[in-house]
């Protein structure tokens, strides 16, 4: 190419006015008298602050050179404003084209603030809240630019973000629970009473038992519902943490395949802890099935127990205080980041269609939740999972083994007068019906006002009254509260398929009353029934 006297020229006296330009700048903001104390402000703030003229940095602080992780504040001056930002932004535009316009909005309107993804020097990519400012400067406008590191920020959206998640999901499932608890109710006792007509009818017997094991496993899915909405029935006891799963270690060598070794790491010192230890049993269970088939090739489960773990632990929602640790780590598959951000979520499952409900997880999560602790999952694609639970370690001495529910003895019936009251029609004939096969004698009602009439006609001479808790217009307290008034030894048994949340917004004292939970079998019904009658006649 020729050379060309005058071009060259132009170019360098074109390269002199901006370095003049620049100079000017920065004297301007170390002019102490024209601007009092800004070079302070501008190097000691903790946001990240620069200078950009056009497309060249002009200046920035120490915060920058931090934030972006430069070796010195040349180096970083040196580089171009596009090489500070990954290739798109997070709505899939291209970062430079985005930045024109985001630059062209600043100069517009004076300033201009957005959130932006920026990339550190090695390569980490770390969001920030951007504040443009237009400066006027000889002429024409440059740009104060100040970032602020919002990573922490995008974290607790996030958590919350997921907590509103599941806590809408979880309402939600509470709701469903009951009204399958009440169609349960129905099915599994009109199964068991088949059961018993047939008894001479192996076919038909066998029918019965089939729809009595679907039942069961339907009623086993509404518990999980329920434990993921963190409203189930829990019956915590101080239990040492070390010791229930030392006593699952059997249990869960059977569980997992052969070429799955197990390694366990134990604290060696008790881990008492508050929870409800079949719920607890059950929560490990599921994570060892979840760890085995996440294994098919074989692999190594380690189990591992720690005291003394504070909640300053990352990715977990808890107080200070000293929380026991269970750790579950795999050398399976592993999960990329969209399947553990909702591998808690119900029904959410990534196994072959029929190999999984999505319901264990999410159950590990509410009952964890609901007995005071968090569980959290690290895992990566082809590297393994690593579910580790946080439950707070307990001061209380450790709990003896409780007496559980009486069971139902054949035989154990009567013919007192029960008084039942289920809004649900179904329910309440198939209740009706296994009272008046054991001997009872019932009448029914399907509401509180329906239920005082009956009283009132048969001169309130009932040994017992069964009620629903939550019925239209005059729920069972108030019922009982009536009906106590003309029977004041009146035996009441509640019953409910609602969840303890509810039941206690509609006034029912959950410490104060006996209640039968729903979906319960004939059996479990007569049992009880027969309890409560019992203690009546013993009094006497």
């Amino acid at each position: 190419m020729p050379y060309d006297d005058k071009k060259c020229s132009s170019d360098i006296e074109g390269l002199r006015r901006q370095v003049q330009d620049l100079q000017a700048l920065l004297a301007r903001y170390e002019n102490k008298d024209e601007l009092p104390g800004y070079r302070e402000v501008f190097e000691r703030s903790a946001d990240a602050n620069l200078i950009i003229d056009g497309d060249t940095f002009v200046d920035c602080n120490e915060a920058t050179v931090k934030m972006l992780r430069y070796a010195t504040r040349e180096e970083l001056l040196q580089t171009h404003p596009s090489e500070l930002s990954p290739e798109y932004q997070p709505d899939g535009r291209i970062s430079f084209e985005k930045a024109n316009d985001m630059m062209a909005l600043a100069f517009a309107r004076g300033s201009h603030r957005f959130e932006w993804n920026h990339q550190r020097a090695d390569g980490e990519v770390f969001p920030v809240e951007v504040l443009l400012t237009s400066v006027p400067l000889a002429g024409r406008d440059v740009l104060h630019v100040a970032w602020r590191e919002i990573t922490e920020r995008k974290h607790l959206e996030e958590e919350l973000r997921h907590a509103q998640k599941m806590e809408a999901v979880g309402k939600l499932a509470g709701g469903i629970a009951h009204d399958f608890n009440n169609i349960l109710v129905a099915i599994l006792g009109y199964a068991e009473l088949i059961k018993d007509s047939v008894a001479d009818q192996p076919e038909l017997l066998e029918d019965a038992r089939e729809i009595v094991r679907a039942g069961e496993k339907a009623a086993t899915l509404t518990a999980q519902l329920l434990a993921f909405s963190r409203k189930q029935d829990l019956k915590p006891e101080i239990v040492d943490l070390e010791l229930v799963v030392g006593n699952l270690t059997g249990m869960i060598r059977r569980l997992i395949s052969e070429d799955i070794e197990m390694v366990l790491e134990t604290a060696g010192v008790p881990l008492p802890v508050k929870v409800d230890p079949g719920q607890l049993e059950q929560v490990i269970l599921n994570i060892v099935s979840n760890a085995r088939d996440a294994m098919p090739d074989g692999g190594i489960l380690t189990i591992k127990t720690t005291r003394g773990i504070k909640s300053v632990t990352n990715g977990v929602d808890l107080p200070m205080g000293r929380y026991v640790s269970l750790k579950f780590t795999d050398t399976g598959s592993g999960m990329d980041s969209e399947v553990v951000a909702r591998a808690f979520e119900p029904f959410f499952t990534t196994k072959e269609r029929g190999r999984g409900t999505g319901l264990g997880l999410s159950s590990v999560y509410g009952i964890i939740k609901q007995s005071g602790g968090d569980v959290r999952i690290v895992s990566h694609e082809g590297h393994g999972t690593t579910l580790e639970i946080l439950l707070p370690e307990s001061a209380e001495p450790l709990s003896s083994a409780g007496s559980g529910e009486p069971e139902f003895r054949p035989g154990a019936s009567g013919n007192e007068r029960i008084l039942v009251v289920e809004d649900d029609e179904a329910a309440g004939r198939l209740i009706t019906k296994a009272l008046e096969k054991e001997g009872y004698q019932v009448e029914v009602a399907h509401s509180g006002e329906e239920a005082l009439a009956l009283a009132e006609k048969h001169d309130w001479a009932f040994d017992m009254v069964l009620t629903d808790v939550i019925m239209p217009v005059m729920n069972g307290p108030e019922l009982v509260a009536r009906l106590r008034l003309e029977m004041p030894e009146l035996n009441a048994l509640f019953m409910s398929g609602y969840t303890d949340d509810v039941l206690e917004r509609q006034g029912f004292a959950m410490e104060d009353v006996d209640l039968i939970r729903k979906p319960f079998s004939p059996g479990r019904l007569i049992g009880r029934v027969h309890t409560f009658l019992s203690r009546r006649n013993s009094k006497k």
